[in-house]
């Protein structure tokens, strides 16, 4: 039998073992998938194990390995999807009653090239009702159920990708891919306390994923450590021709070439004293990661975004796309089939959106891009809190306990750009608190490196909930 703390192991970590024969992949599948059996029903986390298909390609890892074959570092690392990702022959639900009998025969790019870096796929993990882009309400809103916090059950794990946060942070899986269209990366990391990574768009393709907003979507990892979200982008990353808008860029460095020395930071503050919802203990956590990274000698200064209207601009683009996407649903009636009791009223809602409005939005984001190239001119990234509190309870409305704005996030998924998510510590009630750092487009080894080096000097990575240690 493995050690228990074996399965909060870094994905890089498990690799290395696995590659020096210390770790059998056999063994180590087996081991998580006994965790999932026992663990992911108190969460709500898995919409689907594929428990036959991970012994399966788990046996051909260890041949591989015993042969002295390796398909790099996750060759034999188990590892979880959100479930709006196509895998052939297998239930992929969207997470929403509507969808939840499709049976794709076609695996989607990342599922694809995840197989082909010799990663064993655990399951399908739940997440929001179509990723939230209908909006929504309430943690319920899933067809698996509200997704429920390792650290303390009766609190949220985010969404949408609310799964593959929960799993990754309960030790089921030794990583996550999730997706972003705004804040379904960043926001389980932060509330689960552990490290996701939102790529420049079309830095990964989508291709087989749901489409949720067209140009906003992106496809991420999440795990535990900036290192482990390096290793997973090498293998999902780069141009695809099954997806038009997949970017022909250089790959994900394993150094950035930039110094940090050379290294300009902005700041961006919230009052937390002012701002609705935002929490005081959440804001001294975010200020000791500030202090930490200066103490790395990264010049950080406070600055201000530019004064264009993210929120609005980046919000009607989605329920502008949004509308298009699931428009079928309510042509047939199937959006009453929702969990979210707005679902069905969302047309209605969205309606005062003109082609002209969604026109304009576009020109404006146009605008916004050129601000945030100009902004980065000066900066080299930006660091901010993540949410300005920690996961809300699962029975309270998100317009009560989520009430604040998030123009980072409004110019970073507006713009496209990458931003990784990080642990800093915690909030009330031991709950984690995250912050994050963006950079300019295909920054992502930038990001990374900041993250690897940040992780050096804290431990909030490390941690794990008591509850789920055995």
């Amino acid at each position: 039998m493995l050690p228990d703390d074996l399965y909060f192991q870094s994905a890089v970590e498990l690799g290395r073992r696995i590659r020096s024969r210390k770790l059998s992949p056999i063994e180590l599948t087996e081991g998580y998938l006994d965790r999932i059996r026992r663990h992911a029903p108190t969460l709500n986390a898995f919409a689907t194990v594929t428990g036959d298909l991970a012994m399966e390609e788990a046996r051909r890892a260890e041949r591989e390995v015993s042969r002295g074959i390796s398909r790099g570092p996750l060759h034999g690392v188990p590892y979880g999807a959100k479930d709006l990702l196509a895998t052939a022959g297998i239930r992929t639900t969207w997470g929403a009653r509507p969808t939840r009998d499709q049976i794709p025969d076609r695996d989607a790019t990342v599922i694809r090239r995840l197989r082909e870096a010799g990663a064993v796929l655990l399951g399908k993990l739940s997440m929001v009702e179509f990723a939230g882009c209908l909006g929504y309400r309430r943690a319920n809103a899933s067809l698996q159920g509200p997704g429920l916090n390792p650290w303390n059950t009766t609190r949220w794990t985010g969404g949408s990708s609310s799964g593959s946060g929960a799993a990754v942070a309960a030790g089921l899986v030794g990583f996550a891919i999730g997706t972003e269209t705004w804040g379904s990366i960043l926001c389980p990391s932060a509330f689960c306390g552990i490290t996701g990574l939102r790529p420049t768009y079309g830095r990964v393709s989508r291709a087989g994923g749901m489409v949720g907003s067209w140009s906003l979507d992106k496809i991420g990892p999440m795990a535990r450590t900036a290192a482990d979200c390096r290793a997973v982008l090498a293998a999902i990353e780069g141009r695809d021709p099954e997806d038009p808008t997949s970017a022909d860029e250089p790959p994900v460095r394993k150094r950035s070439r930039r110094a940090s020395t050379r290294l300009r930071g902005a700041v961006v503050r919230t009052d937390f004293a002012a701002t609705a919802g935002a929490e005081p203990e959440v804001g001294a956590a975010f200020d000791e990661a500030v202090r930490t990274l200066r103490g790395m000698e990264i010049p950080l200064e406070d600055a201000t975004l530019p004064d264009v209207p993210a929120s609005e601009v980046t919000t009607t683009v989605l329920y502008g796309e949004a509308m298009s996407t699931f428009e079928r649903f309510f042509r047939d009636g199937s959006v009453r089939e929702l969990v979210d009791v707005y679902a069905p009223y969302q047309e209605d809602i969205a309606r005062p959106i003109s082609g002209a409005d969604y026109v304009k939005a576009m020109r404006m984001r146009r605008v916004m891009q050129e601000r945030m190239a100009d902004f980065f001119g000066t900066y080299d990234v930006i660091v901010a809190p993540n949410f300005l509190s920690v996961a809300p309870p699962i029975d309270k409305d998100f317009n009560e306990t989520l009430p604040y704005p998030d123009p980072v996030g409004a110019f970073g998924n507006g713009c496209g750009l990458p931003a990784i998510a990080l642990p800093c510590g915690f909030g009330r009630d031991r709950m984690p608190a995250g912050f994050q750092i963006m950079a300019s487009a295909f920054e992502e080894d930038l990001l990374l490196d900041l993250g690897e080096r940040y992780q050096r000097r804290t431990n909030f990575h490390r941690e794990h909930p008591a509850a789920f240690r055995s």
